[in-house]
């Protein structure tokens, strides 16, 4: 069952309504949360420890790990890398203003991740992984006007130096007790409406082989999502829509 955290898109929340609100952690741009099943993602531009940016109303946003090079199967990096098919609902924040979180609603992968070249903590370059995220449904959020990018080719032009520019911009709003500039970007409504996944109820039972798991029997219906126990790797909870576009698994 998916998360209802009861918020509503664009509404600004202290770091403690969060940890309450999804019985997560207090720390960190990416905080899973058993008790929800959700991960709380964070997008902090305050900071300036990474380098996210908005292109084409699609988030890249920077994964987890402050120095060295960063580990697509580490930590909540996995998590978020398998978000489409584990079970778990993403939410996004943004702080645009110092100790103010925007909420941005659900996420989801918009494509696959990919690595880029990016200071660390200390100071020295690293390999970290960026995730194409975006809001489902896409809506107005606010938005750091300096890290949004109308496409690849606009990022290329203007975006080499947007976080020393942001940096300078923050301290010089700190210094006239003002806020951090930010833009809504309007949304262009879809053409049309994304059929409901439906799933056959006779699966359940039916043995299945799926590319990273092996060997398994599908077990339960919950939602969009059906629950397998594998031979080798336990029980899995699997987005069924996203296992039969990738030809994740096949009945056998």
């Amino acid at each position: 069952m998916v998360f209802n955290p009861g918020l509503t898109i664009g509404q600004t929340l202290k770091n403690a309504d969060i940890v309450d609100t999804f019985k997560c952690g207090n720390m960190g741009g990416m905080r899973l949360s058993k008790t929800t099943n959700t991960l709380v993602i964070v997008s902090d531009y305050i900071k300036g420890i990474y380098h996210d940016k908005w292109i084409t109303g699609v988030l890249h946003y920077t994964g987890m790990g402050k120095s060295g090079d960063q580990d697509l199967y580490w930590a909540q990096n996995a998590t978020l890398a398998n978000c489409s098919h584990n079970g778990v609902d993403a939410h996004l924040f943004e702080v645009i203003d110092a100790g103010e979180y925007i909420y941005c609603g659900r996420i989801e992968l918009a494509g696959k991740p990919y690595t880029e070249t990016q200071p660390g903590e200390d100071g020295h370059d690293r390999k970290v992984w960026m995730f194409p995220i975006r809001p489902i449904p896409d809506n107005d959020v606010r938005k750091p006007q300096m890290f949004v990018f109308t496409d690849m080719k606009d990022y290329k032009t203007r975006g080499k130096d947007v976080d020393a520019e942001f940096a300078k911009m923050v301290t010089s709003k700190k210094k006239s007790g003002g806020k951090v500039q930010s833009v809504v970007i309007p949304v262009v409504p879809k053409s049309e409406l994304k059929p409901a996944v439906v799933i056959p109820p006779d699966i359940i039972r039916k043995k299945i082989k799926h590319k990273a798991f092996g060997i398994g029997t599908i077990t339960g219906i919950s939602g969009t999502s059906i629950d397998a126990t594998f031979d080798n790797a336990g029980v899995k909870k699997m987005g069924y829509e996203f296992c039969m576009e990738k030809k994740l698994l096949e009945f056998i």
